[in-house]
Formats: C-alpha cells, sequence, structure tokens
C-alpha cells in the first residue's frame, strides 16, 4: 500500500471513530490508525532521505 492509499485508510478510519462507535470498536480503529501513522512516518522519513540524496548530488553538479 502506498503513502496516498495509507492516508486514506486513515481518512477512513477517522470518519468511522467521529460517527461514533463502541469502546471496543474504538480502541481497535485506534490501534489500526496507530499502525498506519507508524507506516506513514516510516514512508516519510525514507522519502526525505531520497531526497537530501537528490539534493546533496543537485549541490555537487552545481558546484562543478
Amino acid at each position: 500500500m502506498d503513502l496516498e492509499e495509507k492516508l486514506k485508510k486513515l481518512e477512513e478510519l477517522t470518519s468511522k471513530m467521529e460517527s461514533g462507535v463502541s469502546l471496543e470498536d474504538g480502541i481497535k480503529l485506534f490501534e489500526q490508525g496507530l499502525a498506519l501513522t507508524k507506516q506513514c512516518m516510516a514512508q516519510i522519513k525514507e522519502y526525505k532521505g531520497k531526497l537530501n540524496e537528490i539534493k546533496t548530488e543537485m549541490d555537487a553538479l552545481l558546484d562543478d
């Protein structure tokens, strides 16, 4: 699942929680949301690293 799909799933989980669910279901949804958030943050960190690598390469090209 790519980042956009994960974010969409998070929005769906949030909507379900906002619409009113039992405490037990709310906890399950919250746990799912937390797991997705962790995955999103890891993916964003990876993208940030890639962008920093690209920037470093571009800076090196411009310095020549």
